[in-house]
C-alpha cells in the first residue's frame, strides 16, 4: 500500500505549525524577563560603581547626586518598552525565517541556527545595558575607553564587552530557562522542516519528479 502523501505533509505542516506557535507565545515571556534582568544588573553596576569610587560620591554635589538619581530612575523605568523594541529583532526570532532548501540537507544546520539566535539575542542585551554605562560616565565613574568591561558600539555607544554576567542577578535562572526552552523550539523547528521537506520530496518522486 503506498503512503499517503498529503496525509503525512498534512501533519508535517500541523507540528511545524505548533512550533511556531509555541515559539510566538515564549516571545513576550522572553522580553520580560530580558527587561527583569536587566533592572537587576543596572542595580548592581550602580552599587558597585559607587561603592568602588567613593571619592567620585564624595566629590559630588546635591543637585548633581539627585540629578543622578533620577536619571538612573528614568534609565530603570525605560527597560521594559527599550527591551521590548530593540528585541523586535528577526536575526533573533528565526521560528519566523523560512530554510532555504539547501541548508536542510546540512546535520549540524539546527546547531548553527539557534547559535545564530543565542548571538543576536546577546549582543541585544550588551546594548541594552548601555545608558547604565552612558550614566556612569556623565558622572566620573566609569571611563569607557579605559575599562575592559565596556566598549563602544558602531554607533558610538557603550555596550557590555563581555559575556553576560550570571551570579547574583535573582532573574538570571528564569531568563536562562527561557533562553533555552526557546534554543530547544529552534532545534525542533529545524527538525520539523527538514521532515516537511522529506514528506513533499517523497510525494514529488512518487509523481514521477513532476
Amino acid at each position: 500500500m503506498s503512503p499517503d502523501y498529503e496525509r503525512v505533509i498534512a501533519q508535517e505542516e500541523k507540528v511545524l505549525a505548533s512550533i511556531q506557535e509555541q515559539s510566538e507565545k515564549l516571545i513576550p515571556e522572553l522580553k520580560r524577563a530580558t527587561a527583569a534582568y536587566l533592572k537587576d544588573w543596572a542595580i548592581g553596576l550602580m552599587k558597585g560603581y559607587l561603592s568602588g569610587n567613593p571619592e567620585v560620591t564624595r566629590a559630588l554635589s546635591p543637585v548633581r547626586s539627585d540629578g543622578m538619581k533620577k536619571e538612573f530612575t528614568t534609565v530603570l523605568e525605560a527597560f521594559p518598552a527599550e527591551t521590548a523594541q530593540r528585541l523586535d529583532d528577526p536575526h533573533i526570532w528565526l521560528h519566523r525565517v523560512p530554510i532555504p532548501k539547501y541548508e536542510l540537507a546540512d546535520l549540524s544546520y539546527s546547531y548553527q541556527f539557534e547559535k545564530r539566535s543565542h548571538n543576536a539575542i546577546e549582543a541585544a542585551i550588551k546594548e541594552l545595558i548601555g545608558p547604565v554605562a552612558s550614566l556612569l560616565s556623565s558622572y566620573g565613574y566609569l571611563n569607557i575607553e579605559e575599562h575592559i568591561d565596556w566598549e563602544r558600539g558602531p554607533d558610538g555607544r557603550p555596550q557590555f564587552a563581555y559575556k553576560l554576567p550570571t551570579r547574583a542577578i535573582s532573574h538570571y535562572p528564569e531568563l536562562n530557562k527561557l533562553r533555552e526552552r526557546y534554543k530547544n523550539l529552534l532545534i525542533e523547528y529545524v527538525f520539523a522542516s527538514q521532515n516537511l521537506l522529506k514528506a513533499l520530496e517523497a510525494k514529488k518522486e512518487a509523481e514521477g519528479g513532476k
